[in-house]
């Protein structure tokens, strides 16, 4: 299995799904095809054509009107409650070693999360985390997190990676991103920044050396 390659890297930004937490990517798209049935196709069509979804990760567009427009277009007086249920339905666990592995980071390097994200999302993910851990989010194990629908901005556009980059005063020869979408990593390597691309198969404790 592939390691990481650490020498002469300093910071490391790391994206949250699939990284750190499993995703069950398939989970949502299933929900969605129970609550829509044979409109499905049509609906998500036309909701990607207008690039709704992006503009909800992007924080162009609230919770409230998110899950209102998702009722207007689904119909059958499906309840908001069935909307964040589907929605929420491809979030999984962190594994235990994990967390681990990112504080043990976070005491050798200066460490990140970017996440493409969206309110739903990260408020399911942060109520697990209280729940489980007594934790209210994910800062304890990174220096700071970034979230796509707080900053307005997206991967993989340059513009994300360099928003993190000027703020935090890195130099991209000594910074790695870590992710699982190849498009993302195109994105970060664009402005300079070294890269490792967690495709299927791979997992963040398999790459890590102690």
């Amino acid at each position: 299995m592939k390691k990481l390659a650490l020498s002469g890297i300093n910071t490391i930004i790391f994206d949250l799904g699939m990284v750190i937490i499993d995703l069950d990517k398939q989970a949502t798209p299933r929900a969605f095809e129970k609550l829509c049935g044979s409109n499905y196709t049509n609906i998500m069509e036309k909701l990607n054509g207008e690039e709704f979804f992006e503009a909800y990760e992007t924080g162009r567009i609230s919770t409230d009107n998110f899950i209102e427009r998702l009722q207007s277009e689904i119909g059958d007086g499906v309840k908001a409650d069935q909307i964040k249920s589907a929605w929420n339905a491809m979030l999984m666990d962190i594994p235990e070693e994990r967390f681990k592995i990112l504080l043990e980071a976070k005491g050798k390097y200066r460490t990140y999360c970017l996440s493409n994200t969206n309110q739903l999302h990260i408020d399911f993910i942060f109520d697990k985390l209280k729940q489980e851990r007594k934790l209210e989010n994910l800062d304890p194990y990174f220096h700071k997190v970034y979230l796509s629908h707080e900053m307005k901005q997206r991967k993989p556009d340059p513009e994300i990676f360099e928003t993190v980059v000027k703020e935090q005063g890195l130099q991209v020869s000594e910074t790695l991103f870590i992710d699982d979408t190849a498009e993302h990593l195109a994105g970060a390597s664009s402005i300079g920044l070294k890269t490792f691309h967690l495709n299927e198969g791979l997992t963040l404790e398999g790459i890590w050396s102690n």
